[in-house]
């Protein structure tokens, strides 16, 4: 049989790609086919983007680009139409027409992106629920129009294309492998989410079907909003992207707004020439500075809003463009000004790759970031891959989201009421000293405060052998809900001790209780639980 790459699922959700990928199945073993692929080059004024419903491919016999179209056709006066189960007539594209673009936007990826030349490449057309087609024109000839009856032969289908073409090839085992990993659908990561746990850092997991029918859809076009809440596997599919943009040849961008995880996605790919990871803001300072632009010794609160991102500007117009594609995690953290701002990096080329990745949720700065936005593109996640069901109860209960938890056990969440209001660290202290004694450490512990006065505090206690210190130094971390978000650990211990407006407590607790993947105890008072529906049982299943 041949090796099937499907869209997240080996069965196709529609009938007659379904029909299709069973017939295909039963090539031989030495053929590979593919379902919804998706490919996108950098244009230097050529096209070069484009996607087919299936890709058979042989490294001795070529290439082979089929379209499917299901229901019945009418063509009348050169127009298309196809009829559905009901016999309703809907007008749509000639599909040889599909098929022809297909082929020759793939021709000039392989040969611009891949440097692959020596395949040949053909197309077919293929309407599984038509037992015999008739006559549809000169593009449609017999070789490459195949009905219901000719899936039941795919070897004699399939190598008719090639012998109506006339397809040859010369794929190395290495030329198959790097197309079949830039082209394959099904995705495999480094989880590079970071964890203070070393054990699970380099963890490796396969993207759920949800996952990657959305980084599939991201890939066939050229811009686009995914969103999700917290969990839903935001920042892995942000990397995922900016990694496949980076191995198909663009110089590309992955920017943050907070300053932790910017840091460790630099030092992730600080050995990448291709991928460049930073926060927005330590870029506006690095083309300021090439642009020989002067920075304030002091920046003032306006300037970090608003001046920062008129900087930038004023520098891409000095330092011309240095990226093809922009990748923007954490999105909800950006003003729109800003977003404005990183298409400059451009210059004048247009339609490059920019995607945007955000949890509204998570908006704790009021920057009314999609303001205005129009997005070709937006795909939510609803599955949290991150927390352990439990917790991921919890999350959904701030706002009574109808998330889905990953269906993975572990420990009820634990509450305690705070009983120090004036030294919160003596509560604080006391939960720590009981996740030591259960074997958790600096490695896997984390506490998390919603003020930084707090976590400075903090910092100068010490706890059984451990002391309190900054995130990624010596001894248990302590810091602030806003400075760890995008983030997670093992472990975290939260405490609630900000007061402010109920919506800005709301969503600093829920990403700080979402920052734990297994183990979460809370500190807060009994008005915050309430606020937070503690009690609340989320109507919330694993899908």
């Amino acid at each position: 049989m041949a090796q099937y790459f499907g869209l997240g699922s080996d069965v196709p959700i529609e009938d007659s790609e379904r029909l299709v990928a069973d017939s295909l199945r039963q090539l031989p073993d030495d053929y590979f086919v593919l379902h919804h692929v998706a490919w996108q080059s950098r244009r230097n004024g050529r096209e070069g983007d484009g996607e087919a419903d299936f890709l058979v491919i042989h490294p001795r016999k070529g290439i082979v680009v089929i379209e499917v179209k299901g229901g019945g056709i009418d063509v009348v006066n050169g127009r298309w139409f196809s009829k559905d189960r009901y016999g309703q007539s809907h007008e749509i594209k000639n599909p040889y027409e599909q098929a022809i673009a297909s082929k020759h936007a793939l021709v000039d990826w392989l040969k611009g992106d891949l440097a692959i030349s020596n395949v040949g490449i053909g197309h077919a057309v293929a309407f599984p629920h038509i037992d015999a087609v008739p006559p549809l024109g000169l593009v449609a000839s017999k070789a490459i129009t195949w009905s219901r009856a000719d899936l039941a032969e795919p070897r004699k289908v399939v190598e008719g294309v090639i012998s109506h073409w006339g397809l040859r090839a010369n794929l190395s085992a290495q030329d198959t492998s790097r197309l079949l990993k830039l082209l394959a659908p099904t995705v495999t990561v480094r989880r590079t989410l970071v964890s203070i746990s070393a054990s699970s850092s380099n963890e490796l997991f396969a993207l759920t079907a949800q996952q990657v029918e959305a980084l599939a859809g991201l890939r066939s076009v050229r811009g686009g909003l995914l969103f999700g809440g917290a969990g839903t596997g935001k920042t892995v599919l942000a990397i995922a992207r900016a990694q496949q943009l980076s191995n198909e040849g663009f110089r590309t961008l992955l920017v943050c707004y907070n300053e932790l995880l910017g840091d460790q996605l630099h030092a992730q790919f600080n050995d990448m020439k291709s991928l460049y990871a930073t926060t927005f803001h330590k870029l506006c300072f690095q083309e300021a500075r090439k642009a020989g632009l002067t920075i304030p010794s002091s920046p003032s609160a306006e300037w970090w809003e608003t001046e920062a991102a008129e900087l930038l500007v004023e520098a891409c117009a000095t330092n011309g463009a240095e990226f093809d594609a922009i990748v923007v995690d954490e999105a909800q953290d950006f003003a729109p000004s800003w977003l404005d701002a990183l298409r400059c990096l451009f210059g004048p080329k247009a339609e490059q790759p920019f995607y945007v990745f955000a949890d509204p949720r998570q908006e704790l700065w009021g920057r009314n970031w999609a303001n205005g936005a129009d997005w070709p593109f937006t795909h939510q996640l609803t599955k949290n891959l991150r927390n352990t069901s439990p917790i991921a109860e919890r999350i959904c209960a701030v706002f009574q989201s109808n998330d889905h938890p990953s269906g993975v056990n572990g420990p009820a969440p634990m509450w305690r009421d705070l009983e120090n209001p004036k030294n919160p660290e003596v509560d604080v202290i006391a939960v720590v000293e009981k996740l030591i004694d259960e074997g958790f450490g600096p490695k896997n512990l984390l506490v998390l405060c919603g003020t930084a006065k707090t976590a400075s505090r903090l910092r100068s206690f010490t706890v059984g052998p451990y002391s309190f210190g900054l995130w990624g130094g010596n001894g248990i971390a302590a810091e602030t809900i806003a400075r760890f978000k995008g983030l997670e650990s093992e472990a975290v211990v939260l405490l609630l001790d900000r007061s402010d407006e109920a919506n800005i407590e709301k969503m600093l607790a829920y990403v700080g209780i979402s920052r734990a993947r297994a183990v979460l105890a809370v500190i807060g008072s009994g008005k915050q639980r309430n606020l937070l529906n503690w009690s609340y049982s989320a109507a919330v299943k694993s899908k």
